[in-house]
């Protein structure tokens, strides 16, 4: 059994629950029906889920939110932003599986969905601290995983210290998650997310191609 202390909660993470089961072999059938990018950033969003649930329980209920708007905020973000190609091309807009997730998009989104779903659900400010800390843990992890889609893509494919800058960018992802998780507060793992994903971006930005 491979288990850690997740700082405020004790977890198991050899575990995973049925619902995010059932979304993986769903994952699995998009990947016969569409394309290899789209398996991995399936199998991104349920291993960052399963992360998240593990350190805390209720995050069940706030997740669909974060997701659903979190994949909106992602894609709308990315078609503004190559605008001048999807405006010759809109039946192309809606084909995700080709790649196209902005990661500014998709945390503004999934931001938005996280505090529609606290104030729907959660009443308690502890539980939504809990809760944030519990889906900042999880997301470096997914976002190192969705980086390799983008490398089976062949998107940023330019060498960054020798390695391509998907990568590079996944070995900084899943660095910055082994410092999250070793932090006790959540208010401390969302300020280490916020400033270490910063960072990250601001030393690869320039050689992002």
């Amino acid at each position: 059994m491979i288990s850690g202390t997740c700082g405020y909660r004790a977890c198991n993470v050899d575990k995973i629950s049925s619902a995010n089961f059932l979304l993986f072999i769903g994952v699995v059938a998009c990947f016969y029906m569409f394309h290899l990018y789209g398996l991995f950033i399936g199998i991104a969003i349920v291993v960052g889920w399963s992360v998240a649930e593990k350190i805390e329980p209720k995050v069940k209920q706030v997740v669909p939110w974060v997701l659903g708007l979190g994949l909106v905020g992602a894609r709308i973000w990315h078609v503004v932003e190559a605008w001048g190609y999807y405006g010759q091309n809109l039946w192309q807009v809606v084909e995700v599986w080709n790649g196209g997730l902005s990661i500014w998009g998709g945390l503004i989104g999934g931001g938005v969905g996280l505090v529609i779903a606290n104030n729907k659900f959660l009443n308690s400010q502890v539980d939504r601290e809990n809760i944030l800390g519990a889906v900042v843990t999880g997301l470096p992890l997914a976002q190192a995983i969705g980086r390799i889609g983008n490398g089976v893509n062949g998107e940023f494919v330019n060498k960054v210290w020798l390695l391509p800058w998907w990568a590079s960018e996944a070995v900084l992802d899943l660095l910055l998650f082994s410092l999250i998780w070793r932090t006790r507060l959540p208010a401390r793992r969302v300020w280490v997310y916020l400033i270490g994903y910063g960072l990250i971006r601001l030393v690869l930005q320039p050689y992002r191609m």
